[in-house]
């Protein structure tokens, strides 16, 4: 027994084997190698930050940069775009404007005026279809609604303008000039007229903003459009002058001044709403508007979210004059444009839509015979977007 249990303790304290030595590779070439590896990946991690951040645009040094070039090609921004409804004290709608940014970098843009009369929906079968009553039955969340199916575009923001807001906005202007032709006459219920502003050249004061708005409706129609027309249109003018809108607008914490700020920078197009004139309402010259939603928005929301099929627009002619009117007619044919550039040759004699998903084929194949274009299929071609169209030298014979 006791030699058994001498034995175990000697085997306990037994001196552990040396484990064989490491080869060469695994003792010196590895931990070399891993040494390398980290150096490099901190190297490489360095030099495109450096090209990420080259400048304070944040355009990389690799990147294709001349618009003209073969293989250009850039994501584009979707138009900035604001409903701006204002409502008397009453809360009542009594104007209304769509606003559009041509650029946001150089500023301008439109405004459309559209009339708190109109009635959106020519088939509305119920007795108060106009804008100002959805306005009093829903609120602005309601209006724009309406808008957005009427013009088949989604807009990036709505605002409200009240008596107060207005009141901050034009002050530091001190007040808007108008030349009125006819006196604005707001009549009682009791049937007295009461001069609200007298006919000729009329200095309009912040607080009397809104007044001028709703006296306008007392008109007809297009004369209520055109008197919001020329408030807006001098008003801009105003901020605009000397080139500083920025200065001329008050610091009310709302997105509707940065826009106009932007707006007021450059030139500005102010418009009133194509309407037609039936019996008993104003409703919308549908042909006429649909002209002015595609020169209004160069580059759309889609009402719905994945209604239109988004399009890769590429010129493959090098004849860039007709770029303009390549984008508007995609856009008149219902699509929604998510990028722009050009071939990598300028030698394409035949326009085309190109798609790569075989389950949008019938989508596909309405948009190429709404543009005129053959349709072709290549699973190859750029995923960026559901369909691309390319620009051929048969479109430039088409448009001339």
């Amino acid at each position: 027994m006791e030699e058994q249990e001498s034995e175990k303790a000697s085997n306990r304290f037994r001196k552990r084997e040396k484990a064989p030595a490491s080869s060469f590779g695994w003792r010196w070439l590895f931990p070399a190698f891993l040494l390398v590896a980290v150096i490099w990946s901190v190297f490489l991690l360095i030099e495109s930050g450096d090209e990420l951040l080259n400048d304070q645009s944040g355009e990389t040094l690799g990147a294709i940069e001349d618009l003209s070039a073969p293989g250009f090609e850039a994501f584009v921004e979707q138009t900035w775009s604001m409903v701006i409804a204002t409502e008397n004290k009453e809360g009542k709608l009594v104007d209304l404007v769509i606003g559009a940014v041509a650029d946001r970098e150089e500023g301008g843009g439109s405004l459309l005026i559209v009339s708190p009369s109109l009635v959106p929906d020519s088939n509305c079968d119920q007795s108060l279809c106009d804008l100002s009553s959805i306005y009093d039955e829903g609120g602005l969340g309601s209006l724009t609604t309406a808008l957005v199916n009427l013009f088949n575009v989604g807009f990036t923001e709505e605002v409200l303008l009240t008596p107060t807001r207005w009141t901050g906005l034009v002050a530091p202007v001190d007040a808007v000039e108008v030349t009125l032709e006819d006196s604005l006459v707001e009549v009682t219920d009791e049937g007295v007229e009461i001069v609200q502003f007298p006919q000729g050249d009329v200095n309009i004061q912040d607080e009397r903003v809104v007044d001028f708005l709703s006296a306008a409706n007392y008109f007809a129609t297009t004369e209520q459009m055109n008197l919001s027309k020329n408030f807006w249109k001098s008003w801009l003018n105003k901020i605009g002058q000397n080139g500083s809108p920025a200065e001329k607008l008050p610091d009310l914490g709302l997105s509707v001044v940065d826009f106009l700020a932007v707006v007021g920078a450059a030139e500005t197009g102010v418009t009133t709403f194509p309407i037609t004139n039936l019996e008993s309402s104003v409703v919308p010259n549908l042909i006429e508007l649909e002209n002015i939603v595609v020169d209004l928005f160069p580059f759309p929301i889609a009402a719905v979210p994945g209604d239109r099929l988004t399009v890769r627009l590429m010129n493959g002619t090098g004849d860039f004059t007709v770029d303009s009117l390549a984008r508007k007619h995609v856009i008149s044919a219902g699509a929604e444009i998510v990028v722009v550039g050009n071939m990598e040759t300028f030698d394409f004699q035949e326009s085309k839509v190109v798609y790569r998903d075989p389950l949008i084929v019938e989508e596909v194949e309405s948009l190429g015979a709404e543009l005129g274009f053959k349709v072709e299929f290549d699973e190859l071609i750029s995923p960026v977007a559901e369909v691309t169209v390319v620009i051929g030298a048969d479109f430039l014979v088409s448009v001339q």
